[in-house]
Order: C-alpha cells, then structure tokens, then sequence
C-alpha cells in the first residue's frame, strides 16, 4: 500500500501531541485524521474507515482501551497503537489481549514511531494481498481464462467477439467444461452492462417453483405468497441472466420465456402490469437441442431465438498439454489456499492426468487436485493421490469420491480441518495462523463439522 492511500487517525486530547505527530505523517505522504476525545475517536474511525490509529490511552469522555475496543469490533482490519505517559505491565498486556499492535511509551522516538506504522502499513498489505488471494482461490476457476488448446481458444475467442453485443448466445459442451465460465466472460465483457451476472440452474429447480423463481410474484399469487416478490428477471436487470441447463424446462415455460425475450416484458405471477425487463439472455446445456427440437421436447422457436450465437465448448479430453496447464492452476491456487506451500506433480501422476479420459471435465479436474492437494506427502502429488474414476481400487477410494460437489468439498475441509486441528494441538489460533483465516471464520468452520478443540 502506498502512504497516499492509508488514512490514519491520530487521537489524543494533547493538542500538541497532534500537531506533532500529525505534521510527521504528513510529511510522510499518510492521509491524517484527527480527534482530541474518545468518542470523536470512534465517530471518527467508523467514518473514515482508518487503516490505523494512534490512540491515546487516557482522553476525556472515552479511554483509549474502550476506543481500542470499539475499532477492533467496527473496523476488524485496522490497527491500532496505543500511546501513554503512564506505563503499566498489566495495561500494556490487556491492550494486547484486546488486538493492539503496539503499546508506546512516550516521550518516543519519531523513529520509533515510524518504524511502527511501517509494520502496520506491511501487515495491512499482507493481509489485503492474503483477502484477495483468497478470492481468487474461492472464484479463480470462475473468473479466469485457462489453456491454449485451438479449439477452447477459438470458443473464447468467439466469446470476447460478441461481448459487446446484446444478443442471445447460447454455449453448448458437456458438463463441467465451464459454459459458465464463459457466460461470465461475456458478461464481464460487455461495458455497457452495468446490472449483476445472475444465473439460473433450470434443472437444479423443481418445475412447479422455477416459473415463480423466474417471473416472480404478487401477494396473494398463490398459497402462502403473503408478500410480492421478485424473480430473477427483474433481478438480472440490466445485466446478464444465465439460463443454465435450458433444456430441462417445461414447453409450458419455454413458451412463455420465448415472449420475455421477444417482447423485454413480463407479468408476475398474480401480476396485472408488465414489468420491463433489459437483460441479456445467455443459455447453456449439455444436450442437443437440435435433436430435442427434432424429437419435439423443445420448442423450435426457442431454440432458433436462442441460438443467435452459439459457443461450442470442447471436452477436456480433447484439449492436449491443457489437461496439465489446468491441473498446474488449480495445484497453485490449492496449495495457497490450504496452507501447503509448494506442491509439485510428479512426472507419474502427470502421466495419469494426461491419460485419464476426464468424463467430469474442468470441474472434475478442480474436484481431483483439491482431494491430491490434501492427501500428498512431502510436497508432491502422486499417482496414489490422485482419486481418478476407475483408476484406485474401490477399498482405497476416499469416503468422498462418489459424493456430489459440494458433499464433497464439505468432506475435504473436514478432513484438512481435522488434520491441521491435530497437528496445531487443537489450539484455534495456531490452527488459524497457519491456514490464513481469521480466528472468527474458522471456528465457524470447525462447528459447521462438529469439530473438538482445547478449551
């Protein structure tokens, strides 16, 4: 972070403290904020949401440990330095129990202090730089482009070319070989969209409740709507709507949605007036809509409304060295997220990632690196660690393997979890430290699992 952009207060009820300290930082490049009271200390804080603050430990109306409290409670990121004229051992270790970063004498050294906020201002960059890692370890595979297989880029390609452009696109491949991923792409791309990316799994809805979660409702529309509310058309106002898995929905409602996206209108259901609607509709399947058409399970209409463009997404097992290129980017963004260090691909389990078929595709492959990321020794995946379908003896299978994505995932941040809890004595705050999260946010985690730890 530079000094330009970190706001800092200085509150003390010493004018001349001030002056001092803030002419310093001033000179230093750090915006300076000021308070000569405790409470002027808060409202001050909260307001301009400080990156730090020194804080004098005794002001009128409000003591710097009540103002420490106050800032680690509203401002869970900011630091805080308290300074005092009267020291005390048993002071100076409640304002660390409390999440002070440092406890002044004064008279101190201007040095003293810049080397204080200097630490401050690393550890506010290390954990800002740790939050966005931890986004992009959460959301990477969503948000980023990976491969250089001719066929995937000439899909990306085609995606970028129509970004811009409003109408309806529908991207086709199997399942897991990220059609929403793409749809994300077009979306992120097109600079006159301002509204939210919204998507909508067709089949991950019952029929009877995905037209109310499309269209939305009125009070009284059906039993139990005691209140109107709205769909996820109105939702993706003037944004993108992904219709995920088109496939699955009823020609009843294909009829319907076939008038939304002709006419940019709709009804509630229950509604009597026509809500306009501006979002872009992007579709997605794994099924051939043209022998559906052909079969009479979807509606001709629709399919030639959306099929406006159409993006074709090859499988994984055809895309080459891409298989290796993707395993490489989810090992890298694992391994970080999980505290691992570096964790490398033996040449055997190459081997094996190249030769396996990959039915699953890119989701599959991001399900298989995160289960060898947890179970490898020594920094290396192997082929053992590697829980591919048909390849490891169903006794040596993970309990889970053949268990949905999110099952799944649930059992690997359990069983890593339990691993960490053991070899940290079960102490939260080591546990913590060496996983990256805060204190807070694990011990949600650990009682999501049931997980025991020291009192």
């Amino acid at each position: 972070m530079t000094p330009s952009r970190v706001r800092i207060l200085v509150a003390d009820d010493e004018e001349t403290v001030i002056t001092v300290l803030t002419g310093v930082l001033r000179t230093e490049g750090y915006k300076v904020f000021t308070a000569t009271g405790g409470v002027g200390a808060c409202e001050t804080a909260e307001r301009e949401q400080v990156h730090l603050a020194l804080v004098d430990l005794t002001m009128p109306d409000r003591s710097g440990m009540e103002v420490l409290r106050f800032i680690r409670e509203r401002i869970p990121a900011a630091r805080v330095i308290l300074m005092t004229a009267f020291a005390s051992a048993e002071t100076a270790v409640e304002a660390m129990k409390l999440g002070a970063l440092d406890y002044l004498i004064k008279p101190f050294s201007m040095d003293e202090l810049r080397l204080q906020i200097r630490r401050a201002v690393a550890e506010l960059a290390l954990t800002s730089e740790n939050r966005a890692l931890r986004r992009a370890i959460e959301h990477g595979d969503e948000q980023e482009i990976v491969g250089t297989d001719p066929g995937w880029l000439k899909s990306v390609d085609l995606a970028r070319r129509v970004a811009a452009d409003d109408s309806t696109v529908l991207i086709t491949g199997e399942t897991g070989t990220g059609k929403e991923l793409v749809a994300r792409l077009l979306h992120r791309e097109n600079p006159g969209r301002t509204g939210p990316f919204i998507a909508l799994n067709c089949a991950a809805v019952p029929e009877s409740m995905l037209e109310r979660e499309l269209f939305g409702n009125e009070k009284g529309a059906y039993t139990g709507a005691d209140a109107s509310r709205p769909g996820f058309l109105e939702a993706a106002e003037d944004g993108t709507l992904l219709l995920d898995e088109i496939a699955e929905m009823s020609p009843p409602l294909q009829a319907k949605l076939l008038r939304v996206i002709e006419g940019h209108e709709f009804m509630r259901l229950g509604g009597t007036r026509p809500v306009q609607v501006h979002a872009r509709f992007v579709a997605a399947t794994n099924r051939d809509l043209a022998k559906l058409v052909a079969d009479g399970a979807f509606r001709q209409d629709l399919f030639y409304r959306l099929n406006v463009v159409s993006i074709g997404l090859p499988p994984l097992r055809d895309r080459g060295d891409d298989v290796i290129l993707l395993a490489e980017h989810f090992l890298a963004r694992f391994a970080a997220r999980k505290g691992r260090g570096t964790v490398r691909l033996s040449p055997d389990a190459a081997a094996a990632l190249q030769a396996y078929q990959w039915p699953g595709n890119v989701r599959e492959m991001r399900n298989v690196i995160e289960c060898a990321v947890i179970l490898c020794q020594a920094g290396e995946i192997r082929p053992a660690d590697l829980r591919l379908e048909g390849s490891v003896p169903a006794g040596q299978m993970a309990p889970w393997d053949r268990l949905p994505y999110r099952e799944a995932r649930d059992a690997f941040e359990r069983a890593y979890l339990e691993r960490v809890l053991k070899e940290s004595g079960g102490n939260i705050t080591k546990a913590a430290a060496r996983i990256g999260l805060d204190r807070k946010n694990l011990l949600a985690r650990i009682r999501k699992h049931g997980l025991k730890t020291n009192p």
